[in-house]
């Protein structure tokens, strides 16, 4: 029995956030192939039917390439003497504006990246964007390369804000909102990573 293929449908921005953790060169692909399954794994109506957005993040389904990107915040952080205040702000940043994904295509302008920086509004070039540590650096106020202000200039006393507030500060999001919904996850992310992680200085 032959099987006529269906039309391709357009990415969706979960396509586009796992394309950009495989590679620009994955993009094709994933309009038409499936991720790898067990094959005794049940594709059950909830699978099906769940909505998959930035609200669905789930810290406990995490993939090896948001959680080697979590610690790796949470590394960083630590090696500019950081504690869980600023550190909690950076992830919950990174899980709105990328679910934690270095991803690589545009799909706001020509944002990417963790933070979903624009070369365009300042935030460093093509590249310095998606590069994890200079971009972690922008989003805190310490990247020379970015001249846009990061936390420590528009919230230097960030214990004292809402952590929400203060990351919509430095990503005047259309959304503000988001950021503290991701507050328990950025807490669970610490209480599992921080004592296990060494600080990042390089």
């Amino acid at each position: 029995m032959s099987i006529t293929a269906a039309p391709r449908a357009p990415l969706s921005r979960r396509h586009l956030l796992i394309a950009g953790a495989l590679g620009i060169s994955s993009l094709a692909a994933l309009g038409t192939a499936a991720p790898a399954r067990a094959a005794d794994e049940v594709w059950t109506e909830e699978f099906m039917t769940r909505a998959e957005t930035r609200e669905g993040f789930d810290v406990d389904a995490m993939d090896d390439w948001q959680i080697d990107n979590a610690k790796f915040i949470i590394a960083v952080c630590a090696g500019h003497g950081f504690g869980i205040e600023a550190t909690k702000i950076t992830l919950i940043t990174a899980i709105v504006e990328s679910w934690l994904y270095n991803y690589e295509p545009a799909v706001d302008h020509d944002s990417g990246g963790l933070f979903q920086q624009r070369p365009s509004m300042g935030w460093g070039t093509y590249d310095e964007v998606r590069h994890k540590k200079k971009a972690i650096d922008a989003f805190l106020g310490l990247g020379a390369h970015a001249s846009p202000p990061g936390l420590l200039q528009l919230a230097p006393d960030y214990r004292e804000w809402e952590p929400g507030a203060a990351a919509q500060a430095v990503q005047i999001s259309a959304h503000p909102g988001r950021y503290s919904e991701q507050l328990p996850a950025a807490q669970i992310l610490w209480d599992r990573y921080a004592h296990d992680v060494s600080p990042y200085t390089d």
